[in-house]
């Protein structure tokens, strides 16, 4: 798996992305800039709709004492630093239009609830294609000093605006207060796909550019029709590949692919698809697909 850049899920089985960064993400993402890359648009089907930005105490954890920072900054090098600030708690932050509700976690920066505000399941229930740990996503990368960095594993800093109509978070994972790992999403009103950029400032001297940069991305797709067999039928996982070709990763017990220049990503299903666009191909994708039909 290697590649660089990446700019979000249905299929009744789970994808492992490993993929995708290495020359593109150091010499695009991770550029010491301001400049945003190229943005990756990721269609999510889900949300209530009468809240603006929320931001959600879901414990109540406080920053980490001393010890505690000294021993994350051991750990973890620079980026130990983002286990200092006041944002090393596990907050979330809810953002929503009339279609869809996200709610995004401070560990790990990435989309840990998702909900269609304008469906129903065949029993009544709200259409969630993300909650309940059932999503994750993960950019593995090494420092210069030989740290290995796990952003699901890291804490996050969110900030909550408003350009135009459109809602933004931007999810900072720092180094310093000037220097940072950023996710940044925007939501436009009435829409279902959501622009989705991944930058960096001040990282050329912190991040190692000769390794391997890996993007991860997993989901089990939930049951939404009441006839399992017939919701199967239609549950893939999907990508594009090669300037065009289509292809579709196999639903046995357990299927692998690869695949080179890759240019979407899509968990599709039935009525609901999590798909993930990138403007730049991802050098290299490895898929697996597994048939979780037994679990509904």
């Amino acid at each position: 798996m290697e590649e660089k850049k990446f700019d979000v899920q249905s299929l009744i089985g789970f994808l492992l992305i490993g993929a995708i960064l290495l020359w593109m993400l150091y010499n695009n993402s991770f550029e010491d800039n301001t400049e945003e890359n190229p943005k990756i648009a990721t269609e999510q089907i889900d949300a209530p709709a009468n809240k603006d930005f929320e931001q959600n105490d879901i414990s109540n954890n406080t920053p980490q004492d001393s010890a505690a920072v000294a021993a994350s900054r051991k750990k973890l090098g620079e980026f130990g630093y983002s286990s200092s600030l006041a944002s090393a708690t596990n907050n979330t932050t809810t953002i929503s239009n009339d279609v869809l509700e996200l709610k995004i976690d401070n560990k790990g920066g990435y989309i840990s609830e998702a909900r269609l505000v304008k469906f129903k399941t065949y029993d009544s229930i709200p259409v969630y294609t993300i909650k309940d740990g059932n999503a994750s996503f993960n950019i593995n990368f090494t420092t210069r000093d030989g740290k290995v960095i796990n952003t699901q594993d890291m804490y996050f800093e969110p900030t909550v605006t408003q350009s135009g109509e459109n809602k933004v978070i931007s999810m900072k994972l720092k180094v310093s207060p000037d220097e940072f790992l950023e996710y940044r999403y925007v939501l436009k009103p009435g829409e279902y796909m959501m622009d989705f950029t991944v930058r960096s400032q001040g990282l050329n001297g912190v991040i190692n550019g000769s390794s391997q940069i890996v993007m991860d991305w997993k989901l089990k797709g939930y049951r939404h029709s009441k006839s399992i067999p017939y919701e199967n039928r239609y549950t893939e996982l999907s990508y594009e590949h090669n300037d065009g070709d289509d292809s579709d990763v196999g639903k046995g017990k357990l299927d692998e692919e690869d695949a080179e220049d890759v240019t979407y990503i899509a968990y599709k299903q039935h009525f609901f698809s999590s798909i993930l666009l990138t403007d730049t191909p991802f050098e290299r994708a490895d898929f697996i697909s597994k048939d979780l039909v037994e679990d509904e």
